[in-house]
């Protein structure tokens, strides 16, 4: 394959030091006993938009199918230095983190990390050498702790991870302080993560992520996507611009106590996110807390659910539109508050 690579060298042959890499990707892969070995830097012809398309949209599969996941930290010297490394702060390889049953790490020199492969998942077989404890090798317990505290994720999760549309505030939590080259793979290396169907489109930019959010909408009705802030999508203001702001959510959840429409659901429409709310005036008071230095300020509010803190809750600040229950998100915010007033059940309103 090398050889192969030098031959037909091009403006755009791999580098040296991309070669390097290779060479040594695939000796690592040969001592792990792995026939096979599959690189994303050379094992998709990004000229055939079909095979990319079928690539990134099954990535995460076969990552999650794979014998062992390798993992070169270009960056790391050894074990105590391994946080600084821009591995961890790159968004496809959240899916490298999460869905591999075994992963071994390499430092800067090829030197494996950790003295046996990372298990955490049992696949079979389990050597009788192995010591698992629970569904990870106790050795590994520590360093996968490291792992925890460097990426944000709980270790339960790297443990219990199954992709889907839940957990939508904390998956899109771990992917907020990352970053791809491409404005469009910060929405497309989340595909398997939420294991939704989406269509590979390079140069729609920030349309990319809003696609993923609609699609998400589409087949959940967990209200932690709209526990974002800042930036809305320049395409409906009830979703997120970007992960990143999803960085400091404020803990939304849903309160029971509160009064219960008869549709519970919400989706995307032709005028917007249709979505059952509670709508109420905005109060003097509650103007002068969040809104009197904004701009395009709102008129309304609705509860939208408890946040984590007692008596707290989270209020969507919105602004009316022309046409009737038609509305336009402007903030969210956490108040403390008594929700005595709280009598009036959801109507069916939409969001643009």
């Amino acid at each position: 394959i090398l050889a192969l690579l030098r031959a037909n060298s091009t403006s755009a042959a791999p580098s040296e030091s991309s070669l390097d890499k290779l060479s040594n990707f695939l000796i690592k892969s040969a001592e792990k006993q792995c026939s096979y070995a599959w690189a994303d830097t050379v094992c998709i012809n990004k000229e055939s938009s079909a095979e990319l398309d079928e690539s990134i949209r099954s990535m995460y599969a076969w990552y999650l199918d794979s014998r062992i996941c390798i993992v070169y930290l270009s960056e790391t010297t050894n074990y105590a230095n391994m946080e600084r490394d821009p591995w961890f702060t790159r968004g496809w390889t959240l899916q490298e983190l999460l869905a591999p049953r075994r992963l071994a790490f390499y430092s800067k020199e090829w030197k494996q990390i950790t003295k046996s492969d990372s298990i955490k998942h049992p696949i079979e077989p389990i050597e009788p050498t192995e010591v698992v404890d629970r569904r990870m090798a106790k050795g590994d317990m520590m360093f996968w702790r490291r792992i925890a505290n460097i990426t944000g994720i709980d270790l339960n999760d790297f443990l219990e991870f199954k992709p889907g549309v839940y957990d939508i505030r904390k998956r899109m939590t771990w992917a907020s302080k990352r970053k791809t080259t491409r404005i469009e793979d910060m929405a497309y290396c989340l595909i398997g993560i939420f294991d939704v169907d989406l269509s590979i489109a390079y140069g729609e930019k920030e349309k990319a992520f809003y696609r993923l959010q609609v699609e998400i909408l589409q087949n959940s009705d967990d209200i932690s996507l709209f526990d974002w802030q800042r930036f809305p999508s320049n395409y409906n203001s009830m979703l997120a611009a970007s992960p990143a702001c999803f960085s400091s959510p404020l803990g939304l959840r849903k309160d029971t106590s509160l009064p219960a429409g008869d549709d519970p659901t919400f989706a995307q429409t032709n005028v917007g996110i249709r979505i059952p709310l509670a709508i109420y005036p905005l109060s003097l008071d509650l103007w002068q807390r969040f809104a009197r230095n904004m701009r395009r300020s709102p008129t309304v509010f609705s509860i939208l659910g408890a946040s984590s803190e007692p008596n707290h809750y989270v209020l969507l600040l919105l602004r009316e539109r022309e046409q009737p229950r038609q509305y336009e998100r402007r903030a969210l915010v956490e108040a403390e508050l008594d929700i005595g007033f709280a009598k009036q059940a959801p109507v069916v309103v939409y969001i643009k």
